[in-house]
């Protein structure tokens, strides 16, 4: 399930802006940089979440659409683009370093807890009998 759609992208920064950087790129431009997001933010993820999220945390749109659109406008890129990029990344960094909690429904991956389970066969020796 994508975290962000193309109609996320127009609602967040205009159909215009959308249009005129899919007019200068290859076809599918946009469903790849919304795909390349999904695929970044799912790395810092991975590690603490199990995959894929459901429901979808309210944040990650934002971050998507944020990570789209700097690769998207690439040498173009505007300050406030490169900032928000900038903050999306770092927020999943703390995600990743557990500082930032995505939901509290959601349970984070852990190790299995460690079972230790020792049987012993019969004594061959014994005791018994000695003088």
């Amino acid at each position: 399930m994508p975290y962000a759609t193309r109609t996320d992208l127009e609602q967040r920064y205009g159909e215009d802006e959308v249009a005129q950087r899919e007019a200068a790129l290859p076809a599918g431009a946009v469903d790849r940089a919304l795909a390349d997001a999904d695929a970044l933010i799912d790395g810092y993820l991975s590690g603490r979440y199990v995959l894929p999220l459901s429901p979808v945390p309210g944040i990650l749109p934002q971050l998507a659409c944020a990570i789209a659109r700097y690769n998207l406008l690439g040498d173009s890129a505007t300050e406030r683009s490169r900032n928000d990029f900038t903050d999306a990344i770092a927020w999943l960094r703390a995600v990743q370093d557990g500082r930032v909690l995505l939901v509290s429904s959601f349970k984070a991956e852990s190790a299995p807890a460690a079972t230790v389970t020792m049987t012993a066969a019969e004594r061959v020796f014994t005791r018994a009998g000695r003088p």
